[in-house]
């Protein structure tokens, strides 16, 4: 029906691993094939990455090595029967499910967790320790009763609460009768450690918990069947591969890690990226709920807009009449710390000499970024960095024309129309080295550059390809642009009832 059949080259067990090898054929050539190990039982489920072996004219080959009994997170005992399929993309807008001809079982192991310390690297034996003392202090806390009206927000990226939690945060608010409690502290478990007996007595009273992000007691510690953890990742859409999608890549994650596996619920933008962030979280895919993204409300909104724009101009008079090309980069390697930016690359001089006088460059780049733009004094009157001013979603209002590379910013603007222009020019090694859910190429909503001379032919003939926006937008957003925030609200208000 789907135009595509897989089989079953080779399975083979031993001890509590399995090892799948698997071929994908499609009545057209392959054109950027992605598959995924799906593994299921009666009440569970789990997606896990394979490793693409070959691809040759319409049939791909993927290989897996996967770890039994820890393929579903804190069973007491092993599962009767494990089936698989098999999640396939072609970096298109589809993904689809395959089933083998003949139903495959997959044989159910049980390891005991004396066993799994033992066999463990020395960073996860470390983290096995530092569970069981948390777990010895949060043991008075289990005790306590969970209050049927009370919500908790945590979040570690930031002191103050930014994005999809502070705009669900502010609605919340507005409900009479609900008790709700912040707690906020940038940094990982040793930032935190002060705020760890509060944090407990929170996690173990409250109704429901929401995060943002990777929160790292939360690996630690077993949560009371009677909270309802609900991620609100502060990302939309899907773009690159993040959590356990990257296994085999990120030598620090292993496929039995605790991180994120907890999640009751996981909202996301659209149901397109569901079986992204299921198999990029660990968790099943019924658990991955498509009701909007929440902080990209503000993008519709009219009457914010118009009050950014005049706010914006008021402190900005000069460009009041100029056309704005927004350069927004994200950075090349491990993350904070140790990232970088080939600067160079972007060629300010040779840029604005091309351009008429109306266009002015303004600055964004990523907040772990450190580079700036060079540029020659006779446009210091058109070069502005707002790096470490204003929203980069605010931004987008005022801006004409917007310059990135593989920043996850095109979602957002994608919702304002904004043109869009991929400054591509290192696109096989980052897409080697990063690696996307899709293929760069017929995924983005825009015309990808590869040099300065090509981005400024683009300008000059305004060839943005800019009727890719509104498909983008509909596949990513569909009908939550603007409710996301409503629709998380009256999904827990439904929730404490």
């Amino acid at each position: 029906m789907n135009g595509y059949k897989v089989k079953i080259e080779n399975l083979k067990s031993e001890d509590s691993y399995v090892e799948i090898t698997v071929s994908v054929t499609g009545e057209n050539p392959l054109y950027y094939p992605r598959i995924s190990a799906c593994f299921y039982t009666d009440d569970d489920n789990r997606i896990l990455p394979m490793d693409l072996k070959s691809c040759d004219g319409n049939t791909a080959v993927a290989i897996g090595i996967f770890d039994i009994p820890s393929l579903f997170y804190s069973r007491k005992k092993a599962p009767e029967k494990i089936g698989v399929k098999f999640l396939f993309s072609d970096g298109k807008a589809d993904n689809v499910m395959l089933a083998p001809e003949k139903e495959v079982v997959i044989p159910s192991k049980h390891r005991n967790m004396l066993f799994r310390f033992f066999k463990s690297s020395k960073r996860e034996k470390t983290k096995i320790l530092f569970s069981g003392i948390m777990s010895l202090l949060f043991l008075p806390y289990r005790h306590l009763k969970v209050q049927p009206n009370k919500v908790t927000f945590l979040t570690n990226r930031s002191e103050r609460l930014t994005g999809n939690i502070k705009a669900v945060f502010f609605e919340m608010t507005k409900i009479p009768g609900i008790e709700i409690n912040v707690l906020c502290k940038k940094g990982g478990v040793k930032s935190n450690i002060p705020n760890l007996f509060k944090f407990f007595r929170l996690y173990a009273t409250s109704r429901v918990v929401f995060v943002d992000d990777y929160y790292h007691f939360l690996s630690y510690l077993k949560k009371k069947d009677d909270v309802t953890l609900i991620q609100l990742w502060h990302a939309c859409g899907a773009f690159k591969t993040f959590g356990f999608s990257r296994l085999g890549r990120d030598s620090y994650l292993r496929q039995s890690s605790p991180n994120h596996r907890q999640y009751d619920y996981v909202v996301v933008s659209s149901k397109d990226v569901i079986p992204y962030y299921a198999e990029g979280f660990g968790v099943a895919m019924e658990k991955v709920i498509a009701l909007g993204s929440p902080r990209c409300d503000m993008l519709e909104n009219e009457s914010y807009k118009k009050h950014f724009r005049k706010k914006f101009y008021r402190e900005n008079p000069s460009l009041a009449d100029k056309k704005i090309l927004l350069f927004a980069p994200t950075f090349r390697g491990g993350g904070m710390g140790s990232c970088h930016y080939p600067i160079e690359r972007f060629e300010v001089d040779r840029l604005l000499s091309s351009l008429d006088e109306e266009w002015v460059i303004v600055v964004k780049m990523h907040p772990y970024l450190s580079e700036r733009p060079a540029y020659s004094e006779k446009y210091a009157d058109r070069v502005f960095d707002f790096s470490t001013q204003y929203d980069i979603n605010d931004l987008l209002f005022v801006t004409d024309l917007m310059v990135t590379d593989y920043s996850s910013v095109i979602f957002e603007a994608s919702i304002v129309n904004v043109p869009m222009l991929f400054f591509a020019f290192d696109l096989n090694e980052y897409s080697r080295d990063r690696d996307f859910y899709c293929n760069f190429s017929s995924f983005v909503p825009g015309k990808i550059v590869l040099s300065t001379d090509e981005m400024i032919n683009a300008i000059k003939n305004k060839d943005y390809r800019q009727e890719l926006i509104a498909p983008f937008k509909d596949r990513f957003f569909g009908s939550n642009t603007g409710h996301a925030t409503e629709n998380v609200v009256n999904f827990t208000k439904e929730l404490l009832k």
